[in-house]
């Protein structure tokens, strides 16, 4: 098979890339939902308040607070106390990450369309290899690590941190099939340099 060959077999998906994005709808205002409902004015969006949605699959304001949260969390620490809500704003890193969320669902869909999915097994063994819930070499045990993901700011429960993991495993398999048909072989290269060289003299 060429290379060509590969690029019209795949091109469904890439058809089906570029139709979910048309079909995706933003909110065309970010309103104060990246104030928790934990802000001393009370100011902020219902933790159910749609603030996106792609294809049908609502991003409700909540969603965004957790992954918006979670972003704080990991700037605080590469940057320290210098890193704030308003600095971040200004950034329009509320921006980008609502942009990375859509981009997200636009992958999950595709990749239900595609029959790409994660099994259990392969969830359980990526959570058993994650250095974190290690210890000596085996996994840190169920109660340790329910009480290690209720310590991180914010604190996850397992099913949220396991089907975020989850996610995460189908878009991986998903940009893999993607990408997979990119890699071309000499031989194919030479195969398909010689048909056109062929085509060229008659």
């Amino acid at each position: 098979m060429t290379m060509l060959d590969r690029m019209r077999r795949h091109k469904n998906w890439l058809k089906w890339s570029l139709a979910f994005v048309v079909l995706t709808f933003v909110a065309f205002y970010i309103p104060d939902f990246v104030q928790t409902t934990t802000s001393p004015t009370g100011v902020g969006a219902g933790a159910r308040e749609v603030v996106a949605e792609v294809n049908g699959r609502n991003l409700t304001a909540g969603d965004f607070q957790q992954r918006y949260a979670s972003q704080m969390q990991v700037y605080r620490q590469q940057f320290g106390g210098s890193m704030n809500d308003q600095l971040l704003r200004q950034l329009g890193i509320d921006q980008q990450i609502l942009s990375q969320m859509i981009d997200e669902q636009v992958g999950l869909i595709e990749a239900e369309q595609n029959g790409i999915t994660v099994s259990d097994d392969e969830l359980a063994q990526q959570i058993f290899s994650i250095p974190a819930l290690q210890e000596n070499g085996r996994f840190i045990g169920e109660q340790r690590y329910e009480q290690l993901l209720l310590s991180q700011n914010p604190p996850m429960t397992k099913s949220q941190f396991e089907e975020s993991l989850r996610r995460s495993m189908v878009l991986d398999k998903l940009r893999a099939a993607l990408t997979d048909w990119m890699a071309v072989s000499d031989s194919d290269v030479q195969r398909e340099y010689n048909e056109r060289n062929q085509k060229v003299k008659l």
